[in-house]
C-alpha cells in the first residue's frame, strides 16, 4: 500500500470498503470504511505490513486488540472487531467526527482553553481512566492528541482514544519486553520512565501534564531533547500554573499533586484528581467546536 496514497476510494479491504483516507497515524493509516454487512461506517486501521511480519509485535497486537475491545465506557473509543489480510494486520473501532484536543488546542487556543472546558474533558477522560483501572488495565500514553472530541450534536462527546497500548496491571512496566518505552515522553511518569511496575497513578501523571497542557498551551516540562524531559520528570518539581497564567493559581495544588514524583503522594484516582481541579469552577463549559475535522481519528490505536 503506497504511503503517498493509500487505498483509493471503493477498494475492498477485509470485507470493509474504503470510503476515504482519514490520516496516517504513527503504526499505520486510518480509513473511513463501509462495514461489510452492517449499515454504519468504521474507523479502520491498517498496519503496515512489516510490522504484521514481525511475530512477537502480532501477538502482541493481537492481545491487547483483545484487551481494549473489552472496554465499555461512553468515554472510550469501541473496539469492534481486529484481524490480517493479505499480510496486514488490521483493526476496526468507533468513528469519532470531530476533532482532537491537541489539534483544538493549536487551532484555536494556543495559550490555554477556558478552565470548565478542561475540567470538562480531564473528568471524562478520568472516568474512562478509572474505568480500565477497574478491570486491571492500564493507558499508558495519555496526552491531548488521543483525546477525541466529537461534534455538539446536541452533546459533545469526548472519548479516549489509542487504548490498543493497554497493558494488565498485574504484568505492566514502563518498557516492553524489548526495552522500548510505551508512551509519549512529555506525559510520562517517572516511574515508567523508570521502566517500574506500574498502576493506574501512571496514567494520573499523564493526565495531570494533559490538563496542565490543555490550561496553558505548552506540557509542563519540555524541551527539544528528550533526555532533559526525562530529566526534568526524574527530579525536577512541577512547574507553577501561576507562570503561565496568574488567574488559575488556585489550580497549582491540585496539578502539584497529580505530577508527584512519588505516586503514592498523588490522588487515590484520577476521578479525585478531576474533582480537585474541578471543585472551585463556577462557570459552564461553552462548546469547544462546531463541525471541525476528522481526520485526528489516526490518533486511535496505535500499538
Amino acid at each position: 500500500m503506497p504511503q503517498s496514497e493509500g487505498l483509493p476510494e471503493g477498494t475492498t479491504f477485509a470485507g470493509y470498503t474504503i470510503v476515504r483516507r482519514l490520516g496516517v497515524g504513527g503504526m499505520g493509516e486510518v480509513y473511513l470504511a463501509q462495514h461489510p454487512r452492517l449499515p454504519r461506517r468504521e474507523a479502520l486501521k491498517i498496519l503496515p505490513g512489516e510490522l504484521t511480519d514481525n511475530l512477537e509485535f502480532r501477538q502482541r497486537f493481537n492481545r491487547e486488540a483483545d484487551l481494549a475491545g473489552s472496554l465499555y465506557n461512553e468515554h472510550i473509543v469501541g473496539i469492534h472487531d481486529r484481524g490480517e489480510y493479505e499480510g496486514q494486520l488490521w483493526i476496526s473501532m468507533d468513528y469519532v467526527e470531530g476533532t482532537d484536543a491537541a489539534r483544538l488546542l493549536r487551532d484555536r487556543f494556543p495559550s490555554g482553553m477556558p478552565k470548565a472546558d478542561v475540567v470538562e474533558i480531564i473528568s471524562a477522560v478520568a472516568d474512562a481512566l478509572d474505568y480500565a483501572h477497574s478491570r486491571g488495565l492500564l493507558h499508558r500514553d495519555v496526552k491531548p492528541a488521543n483525546i477525541l472530541l466529537g461534534e455538539a450534536n446536541p452533546r459533545r462527546r469526548i472519548l479516549l482514544a489509542d487504548f490498543g497500548i493497554a497493558r494488565e496491571l498485574g504484568e505492566v512496566s514502563g518498557l516492553t519486553a524489548t526495552n522500548m518505552l510505551v508512551g509519549t515522553t512529555a506525559y510520562c511518569a517517572p516511574e515508567q520512565l523508570r521502566g517500574l511496575d506500574l498502576d493506574g497513578r501512571a496514567d494520573q501523571y499523564a493526565l495531570g501534564c494533559t490538563a496542565y497542557n490543555l490550561l496553558t498551551g505548552a506540557a509542563p516540562l519540555h524541551s527539544s531533547n528528550p533526555a532533559v524531559i526525562i530529566t526534568q520528570h526524574l527530579s525536577e518539581p512541577p512547574p507553577s500554573i501561576t507562570q503561565r497564567r496568574p488567574e488559575l493559581a488556585e489550580l497549582d495544588g491540585a496539578l502539584a499533586k497529580a505530577l508527584a514524583k512519588n505516586r503514592d503522594d498523588r490522588y487515590p484516582t484520577c476521578a479525585d484528581f478531576a474533582a480537585a481541579l474541578g471543585s472551585q469552577l463556577s462557570t459552564v463549559a461553552a462548546p469547544l467546536a462546531g463541525r471541525t475535522d476528522v481526520t485526528t481519528v489516526a490518533h486511535a490505536v496505535d500499538p
